[in-house]
């Protein structure tokens, strides 16, 4: 290959010496993150987010985004949108939601995102028997590593679960899991133990995955970041620590001998340079030439903030105060830059983190480009919570004991088909805050006369629904009307409900509202 040809290929498949060589394999994501190494990973992200502010902001930072969603149902016939609206409520209490009878749907939801972005992916197991979910954490979906406590594997095991994923796979499809190995922590919570194989369509399972079929399992989106909150965090408390040493010596004390040799002409010689003679150091107690240069050390740990003290020094000797530059600014500079290329990997603004660095019109750029970024993983968790609502309402479709009698209510409202019930289901994010309330409204207002949005939409946004906001504004005039009380609404100069029903009946429907 010629010169010519070399300067026209890719940089990054060319070995040099000024960096690491480029890879050369491809593998299965299974072989450069095998079981032990991924455990590895795991208890690092897992170990940092313990104590580590700022993995652990992080986290909570992406799960207000991400993992927050309501249900709403509208099916046209009130009796049917109230019953699932009452089916929902009441599996949302941790009592009715979570096995344990700890976790609550949202906070439930929640978790289960953060264990995807802290360990890579969970799973939540549903007991169809109890209408409830048992939650499963990511390292104990895994090949087992003692079988005493259930006695020895099972041949299926030994023969079927992948080693390094802790699944069984279809022979026809690539990579889609059938089974999903599950285990417990043991007698001691540190041992990996086979429970059983649960079926993956008993199962919500989720993870965080960039390839296709050669990923199986998926991988935490920190693990590009935790080498460098370790290092970011490690060096903010090393510089505390040096600070702190710094502070200990308060007082450094320089003293100027004349040229004596010995310690004895030292303190003999002490002022001598300034013609002071003996006992320069003036102190409480008094001193001799054999003790002065002890008594200064010893004089200045024994100081007493409520009394005076009096130093009487050489010409040449002087008291400076140690003065700390810890941390420097260059450092400073450092850690936000290095705090900016953490924040990346969730794709959280440096804006979020700290606001002082931009400006307000920034700020808002940034929040929009976050809502992108968001985007995917917010649809993620919306299938979920649809996969969800589907198993429940399932359930409740086909117990004839079901208290709520969902079949019955559907079926009288023209619904004979589970499907279409479970269509009507929508999970809406609570979206973003706004930020500057009145432009943003305006805006969307502008947007909606233009025919550029619609008000659906637009309520969908910021976490609400059109059709409830309607039904309570209609609730709270009737209710303001039959109380004979003006309400306002609308941009001033606009009628009163009051106004505008009493135009109506006076005939003048045609007056401006």
């Amino acid at each position: 290959m010629t010169d010519e040809t070399k300067q026209f290929e890719y940089n990054a498949v060319l070995a040099k010496n000024r960096r690491q060589a480029p890879r050369t394999t491809v593998t299965a994501e299974a072989v450069q993150l095998p079981a032990s190494k991924r455990r590895t990973l795991v208890a690092t992200a897992q170990d940092q987010q313990r104590n580590l502010s700022l993995l652990a902001w992080m986290i909570r930072m992406h799960l207000d985004y991400v993992s927050a969603f309501k249900m709403t149902f509208r099916s046209g016939n009130d009796a049917l949108d109230n019953l699932v609206d009452r089916i929902f409520h009441w599996h949302a209490v941790p009592e009715n939601f979570d096995v344990a009878g700890r976790l609550g749907r949202e906070e439930g939801f929640r978790l289960l995102e953060s264990e995807k972005t802290v360990a890579g992916d969970a799973l939540f197991i549903k007991i169809d028997s109890m209408k409830k979910l048992q939650a499963v954490e990511s390292d104990m979906i895994a090949y087992p590593k003692d079988g005493a406590m259930r006695g020895t594997l099972p041949k299926k095991v030994i023969e079927r679960v992948l080693k390094n994923d802790g699944v069984t796979v279809s022979k026809k499809y690539p990579g889609r899991i059938e089974d999903f190995c599950i285990c417990n922590r043991g007698d001691n919570g540190k041992k990996v133990v086979y429970d059983h194989l649960e079926p993956r369509e008993n199962c919500i399972f989720d993870g965080y995955f960039t390839r296709f079929a050669s990923q199986i399992r998926g991988v935490s989106p920190l693990s590009s970041a935790l080498n460098s909150v370790q290092d970011v965090c490690e060096a903010v408390e090393w510089n505390m620590l040096k600070a702190k040493a710094h502070a200990i010596f308060g007082l450094a004390i320089m003293r100027d001998y004349y040229g004596s040799d010995n310690a004895t002409e030292e303190n003999a010689s002490w002022g001598y340079a300034s013609g002071v003679g003996e006992g320069a150091l003036t102190t409480s107690d008094g001193g001799t030439p054999e003790t002065v240069t002890q008594s200064i050390s010893s004089s200045l740990q024994d100081m007493n903030p409520d009394q005076m003290m009096i130093l009487d020094m050489d010409t040449k000797g002087k008291i400076d105060v140690i003065e700390s530059a810890t941390p420097s600014n260059e450092f400073q500079d450092f850690i936000s830059l290095m705090a900016r290329l953490i924040l990346l990997a969730l794709d959280i603004p440096y804006s979020s983190y700290d606001s002082k660095g931009t400006t307000f019109a920034g700020r808002i750029a940034d929040t929009n480009l976050y809502e992108v970024s968001t985007r995917i993983k917010r649809e993620k968790n919306k299938w979920k919570r649809q996969e969800y609502s589907n198993w429940l309402l399932m359930l409740m479709w086909n117990d004839p004991n079901d208290e709520f009698n969902l079949r019955a209510v559907a079926n009288a409202a023209g619904y004979t088909r589970l499907r279409d019930i479970q269509e009507k289901v929508e999970w809406v994010s609570y979206g973003i805050p706004w930020l500057q309330k009145l432009n943003e409204i305006q805006g969307d207002i502008r947007a909606i006369e233009a025919g550029l949005d619609n008000p659906i939409d637009v309520c969908a946004r910021r976490g609400k629904n059109f059709f409830d906001n309607i039904d309570k504004i209609a609730a709270a005039n009737q209710y303001a009307k039959d109380k004979n009380v003006s309400i306002f609404m609308g941009s001033p100069g606009s009628r009163t409900i009051v106004e505008v029903d009493n135009a109506e009946n006076d005939g003048d429907e045609d007056a401006p509202v």
